[in-house]
């Protein structure tokens, strides 16, 4: 028998599935770090080198692959390809181990092994993540989809925190004895290739396909695609978003973390944003339960709003370290209120053969979005220079001109010390000490610190085409300058034929960038108001609900991802109105005929409502309905959902619209169908349970009481199937 999608997070696939994507991420984080440490500990790379490096090796597989990994993920069983890019980490880990080794002997190709593996890495991830998110919709049910992809987020965000952390303290446990590192790693591939065996198999989406041999043709279709369907360009665009945000806001928390006195390392800097991933940890899963049994797009504009509000926050705490890491932690608990909607409506209406090439470009997207806040950056940097935002500040220029003889360096591979021979045959030493704060009223503590090098920072000043060809090395010649930062002395050593370059203080711009990042994100959500209007509607309405009832949405798969479609409904209060209109992923104009004994008592979201979707009508007024005939026609020629009330007393008048609807999509070429929606409680209890039940277009020319039927048949068919409704449906 074939698997069938759980109805509870209670399932062993879903559980193994959760288990061998952690580790994953775990382990792709520790690889990541700790090769970076290792390069540098064994002084192949400078930490300029390594820093970029690292995350050209791991994510650009993600671009060079992603049409493959889309392929395999839908021509063969996701089952299939979760085990063996389980199995292909164990065997990357031994890669890592005999990497370990080799630098015992031999430094350069031991430091080049241990950073293939993050090649490998990138491409585990590059095909394992269509893998995993295609499979997420096949193993759970749609009503907990969103919660089972709350767990997912917050894993992935808590494994990549843990695994830049065990990265670096790993590093530093077993310095001169990496080859543990390796082993402890291979332990926990080994662990998370088991629980792949745990994952159910599942039918390949489409097993006709042949092997795209132009890698990057794919792409194009599956563009169409996504930004075809009003729902997948909403999730793809909402994500790529979130994915560049992170990208901008790890560049400005670089800057800030250099032009702190002393300068953060990187690994300091990496825990400051980890900060991020941190709030995602604790904000995905209560999205997915606060989400319900539907897609609840409602929390994507209070996700905004809460990173939004964050993002100043932290703007102003920018120089107070533990206020800043407490409002980057809400950055991400908001993120999550805005990501886990989006990725379950990417992977619930995403066509099931086509479930991983989409997932696979929405990466490719991601990983230009990355780019994008990169160079972003960069302009932003420059405008700020130009605009004198950031002060240049003045250089004492060839301090010491010579041939670099010796360069010491700290545990983490910056450099402390420099000696450099003049033209004079004179060895000059420039030494540097970190900034400590002392009693200097105490005699003692005076006269040692009379002693010491003034607390300072020595760099290389190297261009990234520099660095890839290897950077300053002993025995080139160089020229040292200096200036001051605060309290912070600086040498910049540089070749000699390299022209002095321009310093300016950026301690005052992250702040600026954050404000830029606010605003960002208030355009990201401007943008996403219109593709779906009735966005601060839905949200207003789920915090009104909020333990009123518990809403589930059945048979979606009936709801076209594009094109018009009149939904025709039971609904006859403006509750269940926007119930509807919340179950959906599509914006919706509702002409709603309320029943005037059961009016609800609800002003603000009337008013937001009859503002942004919902038209009300009553049976003597005329005017209304004719007005009601332009709205409806206006939504259905702009490619939107229109749903109405159809279960009352209004015959006449809901027939007329119907008839006068139906003669505008025949002008058009094609009647536009018509879906037949149940919305109702299916119990009496305190908080009753309410189904949203979509069930297959009608028959071309099929009448009011057709309609209502099915419409009566829809809500009997969901009282006495509820348990079964959703592998039914």
């Amino acid at each position: 028998m074939a698997f069938q999608p759980a109805d509870s997070l209670k399932s062993r696939t879903f559980w193994g599935l959760i288990v061998a994507q952690f580790l994953a991420g775990f382990n792709d984080q520790a690889i990541h770090v700790a090769a970076m440490f290792y390069a540098i500990h064994q002084e192949v790379l400078t930490e300029a080198q390594a820093i970029s490096l690292m995350p050209i090796l791991f994510y650009s597989p993600w671009a060079i692959f992603c049409t493959a990994a889309g392929y395999c993920a839908d021509r063969f069983s996701k089952t299939y390809a979760i085990i063996i890019w389980k199995a292909a980490e164990v065997v990357i880990s031994v890669f890592l181990i005999a990497g370990f080794y080799i630098g015992f002997q031999d430094k350069t190709w031991g430091v080049i092994i241990v950073m293939s593996t993050v090649f490998m890495m990138g491409t585990h991830a590059a095909f394992f993540a269509p893998a995993k998110y295609g499979a997420m919709p096949e193993i759970l049910q749609p009503h907990i989809l969103s919660r089972g992809n709350g767990i997912l987020e917050s894993t992935t965000f808590l494994a990549a925190i843990l695994g830049t952390v065990s990265g670096g303290l790993l590093i530093e446990m077993f310095r001169g004895r990496e080859q543990w590192i390796g082993w402890i790693l291979l332990l926990l591939s080994a662990v998370g290739a088991a629980a792949s065996l745990m994952v159910a198999y599942l039918k390949p989406g489409d097993t006709e396909r042949r092997f795209p041999w132009n890698l990057y043709q794919p792409l194009i279709g599956n563009l169409k695609v996504l930004m075809k369907s009003r729902p997948l360009a909403l999730s793809v665009l909402g994500i790529a978003f979130f994915i560049f945000m992170v990208s901008y806001m790890r560049a400005t928390m670089y800057m800030h973390g250099q032009s702190r006195n002393p300068p953060w390392d990187e690994f300091k800097t990496s825990m400051v944003v980890a900060s991020v991933a941190l709030g995602v940890g604790l904000g995905s899963p209560l999205a997915g339960f606060l989400s319900g049994g539907k897609i609840e797009l409602g929390l994507v504009p209070l996700g905004c709003v809460g990173m939004i509000l964050a993002a100043i926050l932290s703007a102003v705490a920018m120089d107070h370290t533990t206020a800043l890491v407490v409002a980057l932690v809400i950055i991400g608990f908001f993120s999550g209120f805005y990501m886990v909607p989006l990725y379950t409506l990417l992977q619930h209406r995403a066509p099931k053969q086509k479930k991983g090439d989409l997932i696979a470009t929405s990466n490719f997207i991601n990983v230009t979005g990355a780019i994008a806040a990169s160079l972003l950056f960069y302009v932003l940097v420059l405008l700020a220079q130009s605009a004198g935002l950031t002060a240049a500040v003045p250089q004492e220029d060839r301090v010491v001109v010579g041939t670099l003889m010796q360069i010491d360096k700290n545990k983490h591979g910056k450099p402390e010390k420099v000696v450099v021979k003049q033209d004079d045959g004179v060895q000059r030493t420039i030494r540097v000490s970190p900034t400590f704060e002392f009693r200097e009223d105490i005699p003692f503590i005076r006269q040692v610190m009379e002693h010491m090098p003034p607390p300072g920072d020595i760099e290389f000043d190297e261009n990234l085409l520099e660095v890839l060809g290897g950077g300053v090395q002993q025995g080139d010649r160089v020229i040292v300058s200096k200036y001051q930062l605060g309290e912070l002395q600086r040498y910049r050593v540089r070749a000699e034929e390299t022209p002095l370059k321009p310093v300016y203080d950026n301690r005052g711009l992250p702040k600026y960038l954050f404000f830029g990042a606010a605003l960002m994100t208030l355009g990201i959500l401007i943008l996403l108001v219109k593709k779906l209007p009735d966005f601060f509607v839905r949200s207003l309405f789920w915090l009104r609900s909020l333990g009123r009832f518990r809403l589930k949405a059945v048979g979606m798969q009936h709801l076209p991802t594009d094109g018009p479609v009149i939904l025709a409904a039971n609904c006859d209060r403006l509750e269940s109105s926007l119930q509807l209109v919340s179950a959906t992923d599509r914006s919706t104009l509702f002409v709603l005929w309320e029943n005037p004994e059961r009016r609800d008592d609800a002003p603000l979201l009337r008013a937001l409502a009859q503002r942004a979707n919902v038209v009300e009508v009553s049976k003597a007024n005329h005017e209304e309905w004719l007005a009601a005939h332009g709205q409806a026609k206006k939504a259905l020629r702009h490619g939107d959902l229109l749903a109405l009330t159809v279960d009352g007393h209004a015959d006449d008048e809901v027939e007329s619209l119907i008839a006068d609807l139906r003669q505008g999509g025949q002008a058009q070429g094609a009647e536009t169908p018509i879906v037949p929606v149940y919305c109702g409680p299916i119990d009496n209890g305190a908080h009753p349970r309410v189904r949203v039940v979509f069930g297959p277009a009608m028959r071309d020319g099929a009448s009011l009481a057709d309609i209502r039927q099915e419409i009566r048949q829809l809500g009997d068919w969901v009282r006495a199937n509820d348990g079964a409704a959703e592998a039914a449906h």
